[in-house]
């Protein structure tokens, strides 16, 4: 059951808080293979555990910026400022040609998760926050997503419905402030009729917002 690997969390970055508690989990994983690094991993590693302000913390892919912690593995973007917490058994790809997200899988691809983000303070002298949410929701009908259901808040949008290729989805996005920065972090679940229960266990746990260290 994915409930028993995960809870998804996107944590946007700020200056000052220390929490690590919404980083246990009761998945299992293994430490990988990554690249070498241009500076020393240990030197990098002793970075990261000051900023996260932990001790322990492994590096899984520098690349495209995998790490773990105890038994909990996430998705770093210091470009943006937040990080998403996955289920060790999903594969990662690599990070886009943007530094802005990645995506991620099961095994046999019935679960794919994507997370990226987009810059919303070049468009709001011309587009309100919520015509923003609008257009981005209109892009999904357009590429031939059928929705059927749609929530709008003041700095957040979820939907759901089903995909062209006939599978289910999921899509939340948040509108948050990174370094200074107003940005939109977007999650998108997509999954088969098949694992459409344990897809289900991964939307029960939401989306949190947390604060953690400017790097």
């Amino acid at each position: 059951m994915i409930r028993k690997y995960l809870c998804i969390v996107i944590l946007l970055l700020c200056i000052g808080n220390k929490n690590t508690d919404t980083l246990i989990t009761d998945s299992l994983s293994i430490y990988d293979n990554h690249p070498t690094l241009d500076i020393s991993e240990a030197k990098h590693l002793q970075w990261v555990d000051s900023v996260l302000g932990v001790k322990g913390v492994k590096l899984i892919d520098y690349r495209n910026r995998i790490y773990q912690y105890n038994d909990t593995r996430f998705y770093w973007n210091r470009t943006f400022g937040y990080f998403l917490v996955y289920p060790s058994s999903f594969t990662h790809g690599e990070e886009s040609d943007l530094s802005n997200g990645n995506h991620f899988v099961n095994e046999d691809s019935t679960i794919c998760l994507n997370v990226y983000a987009t810059y919303f303070d070049v468009f709001k002298d011309d587009y309100s926050l919520h015509e923003w949410f609008d257009i981005m929701i209109d892009t999904e009908i357009e590429q031939g997503n059928r929705i059927v259901k749609k929530d709008i808040t003041d700095h957040s949008y979820t939907i759901e419905g089903n995909t062209k290729g006939d599978r289910y989805f999921y899509s939340k996005a948040i509108c948050k402030k990174a370094y200074e920065r107003e940005i939109i972090v977007t999650v998108k679940l997509e999954y088969t009729r098949s694992v459409k229960k344990q897809a289900e266990e991964i939307v029960d746990n939401n989306i949190h917002l947390y604060n953690l260290p400017r790097e």
